[in-house]
């Protein structure tokens, strides 16, 4: 009985050095380390975060999911993705930091596109803008990691009237979710009104 703690609290371990890193080679370097034992290790933390927004969008999302196009942000091995086409959906989009993260997800087959970027220091492509039926990043979206500036360029990138969809841990989150929100839209950091952005807490 005493391998599932000790698994559990190695995995844990893991996960928290990922903040440890200061400069963004250094966050790359990190997950190219880890893509190998990603999926394997969040498994042992029950992560519930890809099934929660899957099950999130699927419940609002009112459009044609065969047609609709994702683009999955920090979308790592592709959890969220898989989650999503047990939901009907099946065109993704997907981009991240690290090119081993995106290897493995790109041997799921489940992407049409996937590239790599650097979330808040490259901007997206121009061609994207307004293109995307539903824009989600799960988990990332903390301290340390995709900053949120970001959120700016995926509401540019949703086409008119969707949304996008945000889901982080709540030990991560400084700010309760309206007050998020509500000072992202007055710092113009959303150039949108507060309805296009959904965040999601999970504890």
């Amino acid at each position: 009985m005493s391998a599932v703690p000790n698994a559990f609290e190695n995995v844990k371990a893991v996960i928290l050095s990922a903040h440890k890193g200061t400069t963004s080679k250094e966050k790359v370097d990190f997950y190219n380390s880890w893509a190998e034992n990603y999926d394997q290790d969040v498994a042992v933390l029950d992560y519930r975060a890809p099934r929660l927004a899957a099950n999130s969008i699927s419940s609002h999302f009112r459009g044609d999911r065969e047609a609709a196009v994702l683009l999955d942000v920090a979308c790592g091995t592709g959890l969220v993705a898989r989650q999503l086409k047990n939901h009907g959906f099946g065109h993704f989009v997907g981009i991240d930091g690290s090119e081993a993260m995106l290897e493995v997800a790109r041997e799921s087959g489940l992407y049409q596109d996937l590239k790599q970027f650097l979330l808040g220091e490259e901007p997206l492509p121009v061609q994207w803008e307004n293109a995307f039926d539903v824009v989600v990043i799960v988990g990332a979206l903390s301290v340390g990691q995709v900053p949120v500036c970001v959120v700016r360029d995926l509401c540019k990138s949703t086409k008119p009237g969707q949304e996008v969809w945000c889901l982080f841990r709540m030990w991560l989150s400084w700010t309760p979710v309206h007050q998020f929100k509500q000072r992202a839209v007055s710092a113009s950091i959303l150039p949108v009104t507060e309805q296009q952005l959904l965040l999601w807490m999970w504890p």
